[in-house]
């Protein structure tokens, strides 16, 4: 069976709504996996109980409680049961060797779950190139502005057919990168392995485990099929070795319940053939 792609989806409280792009559906279906979407009315332990990988996708502003700080004017709208609910599923799954992928605001929640902070706002930031372009006016794949990728990272090593190789140690690639946030102290476990220009850390990756955030939208770009297909090629993977720890537990209790009937089948026929008492009082 396909690796089923847990995909948290998105909240209008004005309508009571939930909705997602239909994209990152159409991205996981074609790598190979089973799209799944929840609402935070599940708990992050029932949503793992049955996923194989975790799709966090963008949205609201991580609120700034989450890392330690009060929220700034520049803050633009929040959900707090959202921001506590995916931090929530990310420790966890992180724990349980779950896949991850986090685009845009998935990236920051990654990072937030795990320790790190953000920049509340990217206007705070000196000679910071323009982020927080208006996705509605421009358009979801427009390639706005260049990243530099590390080639000792995993990311490299999913895209390096599709990139242009420009030296030893980076890639260059240009994306469609939109936001007025961006990660800061780089979380517990993880380490930054794609930049601007202008410094700031535009993708993300785990130290051990399969666990990538890009602050770009890989669903509207071509090469970035890569990294969906191997997101769902890593939760397959995760699926194989679950279903195998299911099997171990499974023969385990089958040899313990097999045991428990051989010694009371044993200790049945010896009470059966124990001389009856022939002493007379």
């Amino acid at each position: 069976m396909r690796p089923l792609i847990g995909i948290i989806g998105q909240v209008d409280p004005s309508k009571n709504r939930l909705f997602l792009d239909r994209r990152h559906v159409e991205k996981v279906t074609a790598a190979g996996g089973i799209p799944a979407v929840f609402n935070i009315n599940s708990s992050p332990e029932e949503v793992l109980e049955h996923v194989d990988g975790v799709l966090l996708i963008e949205g609201p502003d991580v609120h700034p409680h989450f890392y330690g700080e009060d929220p700034s004017g520049a803050i633009k709208y929040v959900d707090v049961d959202r921001d506590e609910f995916e931090i929530r599923l990310v420790k966890r799954a992180v724990e349980m060797g779950v896949p991850i992928l986090g685009i845009s605001r998935g990236m920051h929640v990654i990072n937030v779950a795990l320790g790190g902070t953000l920049y509340q706002d990217l206007n705070d930031i000196p000679k910071a190139i323009k982020h927080d372009w208006d996705v509605e006016l421009i358009g979801p794949t427009q390639r706005v502005h260049g990243v530099r990728i590390k080639t000792s990272s995993t990311l490299y090593e999913i895209l390096k057919d599709e990139l242009d190789i420009e030296g030893t140690n980076e890639v260059y690639l240009r994306v469609n990168s939109f936001h007025h946030q961006a990660v800061k102290r780089v979380g517990e476990g993880i380490k930054p392995v794609a930049y601007a220009v202008d410094g700031l850390i535009e993708a993300i990756e785990g130290t051990d485990g399969f666990i990538i955030g890009l602050q770009w939208q890989p669903e509207y770009l071509p090469e970035m099929d890569r990294v969906f297909e191997a997101f769902v090629k890593a939760a397959a993977e995760y699926r194989r070795g679950k279903l195998e720890m299911e099997k171990i537990e499974i023969e385990a209790e089958l040899r313990e319940e097999l045991t428990r009937e051989q010694d009371e089948s044993h200790h049945s026929s010896e009470t059966t053939d124990s001389p009856p008492d022939t002493n007379q009082t």
